[in-house]
């Protein structure tokens, strides 16, 4: 289901102001279609981090979220990812948010809107 929505619409159908929306379905579908390799998993950390003061927002990570124990408290977001590992999910519900999948996600917000794409790229020394 949620791969039907990601997909463009055919250009005659399409109207100027669904632009924004266009960039976030392909991103998002780009991510999907990326080997298990490129899909780098995200701490509870670093999700904490970049989710501060935006309880009202969807957190999008197309991958993993990981438990991470350097952090003590986790702020009360929504989470939409792939797959959440056992500790993650119990610490982000104990928080009081949620964890939701993406055929969710596609009834809440099909166009994209009050969601942040979030991505933890692999650092390599130089």
């Amino acid at each position: 289901f949620f791969f039907l929505m990601m997909r463009r619409p055919p250009r005659s159908t399409q109207s100027r102001s669904s632009a924004a929306s266009d960039v976030y379905k392909r991103q998002v579908y780009k991510r999907l279609n990326q080997t298990r390799v490129t899909r780098y998993p995200i701490s509870l950390s670093r999700l904490a981090k970049h989710m501060n003061n935006k309880q009202d927002k969807i957190a999008v990570i197309v991958g993993s979220v990981l438990n991470d124990e350097r952090i003590l408290e986790i702020p009360k977001v929504t989470v939409c990812a792939l797959r959440f590992s056992e500790r993650a999910r119990e610490r982000i519900v104990s928080a009081g948010g949620q964890c939701i999948t993406f055929d969710q996600l596609a009834l809440r917000a099909p166009t994209g809107t009050n969601t942040i794409l979030l991505s933890c790229l692999l650092y390599t020394s130089p």
